[in-house]
């Protein structure tokens, strides 16, 4: 299925959520590190906007701890990297549960991963028909589940991640041997904690196989079955 067929098909799911709710869409995008969540959600949001449907990406990385919270397990720590690299409960409320408020709205970060700073934004005000798309590694957990309209998971081998990843991150990381120790060390072991603690696969409405970005699989495509207000 080419990228366009498999965007239609996720309009086709927004639309009929939006039958049955007043308030704006959340959608989540989820797979390990380095499958390329952060793209699809671009494009994505790009196509709906493309498409006369309001979408907004919100990206998960503004809910970053500060550098003493994410790294006090230990830098290369992958219990670290799972329990203390963001802000879950800050996101939950500033995002995805003041979107659905009487006066919808969000915050578009709490943390600059520049700076290392917390920041203090004004929250920024939604139409009720907007569509909210957010990409993460971790987006299944307990803490956000139940908060999406719409939650898709994007499954890849941790090989083809690990070379996605390594050829995104290798110069922020100190090049390819670095990243790619950085990546067995915390992301992917991260990775594997998350997929047997979570079963992504199971929560999600729609799981799409994309190995192959010029050839995508659909392996699920059920509806929400959310009850919306």
């Amino acid at each position: 299925m080419t990228e366009q067929e498999t965007f239609e098909l996720i309009k086709g799911n927004i639309l009929l959520i939006q039958e049955n709710k007043r308030k704006p869409v959340r959608i989540a995008i989820n797979g390990i590190e380095g499958t390329g969540k952060t793209e699809m959600a671009k494009k994505l949001t790009e196509y709906l906007n493309s498409e006369n449907i309001k979408a907004i990406h919100v990206s998960i990385d503004g809910f970053h701890f500060n550098k003493e919270v994410r790294y006090r397990q230990g830098r290369d720590s992958a219990e670290g990297y799972y329990e203390d690299s963001y802000n879950e409960k800050g996101f939950v409320e500033k995002v995805l549960q003041s979107s659905q408020a009487e006066l919808p709205s969000y915050t578009s970060a709490t943390h600059d991963l520049e700076t290392d700073e917390y920041v203090e934004l004004e929250p920024i005000e939604l139409q009720e028909n907007t569509v909210l798309i957010t990409d993460g590694a971790y987006l299944f957990k307990p803490i956000y589940r139940n908060h999406w309209d719409l939650k898709i998971y994007l499954k890849t081998s941790f090989e083809i991640a690990m070379k996605r990843g390594v050829e995104r991150d290798k110069n922020a990381l100190g090049g390819v041997e670095l990243t790619r120790e950085k990546y067995n060390k915390r992301y992917h072991e991260s990775s594997r904690r998350y997929l047997k603690e979570n079963e992504p696969e199971k929560f999600a409405d729609i799981v799409i196989d994309n190995s192959d970005f010029n050839n995508l699989i659909i392996l699920k495509n059920a509806t929400a079955s959310n009850t919306y207000i």
